[in-house]
């Protein structure tokens, strides 16, 4: 993974661990975020993120830290 993807998953891993609230991001009761509202809130909030990006930190994760649901539609750390 480089550098960028890095501090990416770096950035998820706080804010869906952690404080959701960071971005104004809800998760559900079994702590799933939509990808779309994470992306936006991240982008609102300052940071640089698309949808191609968080795709690759999944796919890429040796540790696999992190899951998207079936349809690609909602992401959680594991």
């Amino acid at each position: 993974m480089n550098r960028r993807l890095t501090k990416i998953s770096k950035y998820l891993s706080f804010v869906l661990r952690h404080h959701p609230e960071a971005i104004g991001l809800k998760l559900d009761p079994e702590r799933w975020a939509n990808v779309e509202e994470l992306i936006k809130n991240a982008n609102s909030s300052g940071k640089s993120i698309t949808l191609i990006q968080v795709q690759d930190v999944v796919a890429l994760d040796e540790q696999n830290m992190f899951g998207l649901s079936d349809d690609g539609l909602r992401i959680r750390a594991n």
